[in-house]
């Protein structure tokens, strides 16, 4: 999977472009362990990364370091009262014929509950 798991994170990260053709497999879809929803990554996922970014505009993937199947960063941003928003997470990539075909991100949801109250 030379690479493919940086690939994920950066189009993660940079929602303001479209999404990278030939990277997500029609149908991937994306799971939250923090709700158990599975969800379709496009359009779902990136929809909703614009709606965190309309609200907190720094909102970014920092320390990120990928490997076989796996990315670990760390979500930051400064939310709209000043405070620092920061939280590990985790992503498990999923590949079939050099597609992403799933998304598992685990991240502990104390750390983004002000996210979620104003994402409402």
């Amino acid at each position: 999977m030379s690479g493919i798991e940086r690939r994920v994170v950066d189009a993660l990260a940079d929602t303001s472009s479209e999404v990278p053709e030939g990277l997500f497999a029609p149908g991937a879809v994306t799971w939250h362990s923090f709700d158990e929803v599975e969800a379709p990554t496009v359009p779902d996922t990136f929809a909703t990364l614009r709606a965190i970014r309309g609200q907190v505009p720094d909102f970014t993937m920092t320390e990120v370091r990928t490997g076989e199947g796996f990315a670990q960063y760390v979500v930051t941003g400064t939310l709209p009262g000043g405070q620092t928003l920061r939280a590990p997470a985790a992503l498990a990539i999923h590949v079939s014929d050099g597609l992403v075909t799933r998304i598992e991100e685990y991240v502990d949801t104390g750390q983004l509950t002000p996210l979620f109250a104003l994402l409402g």
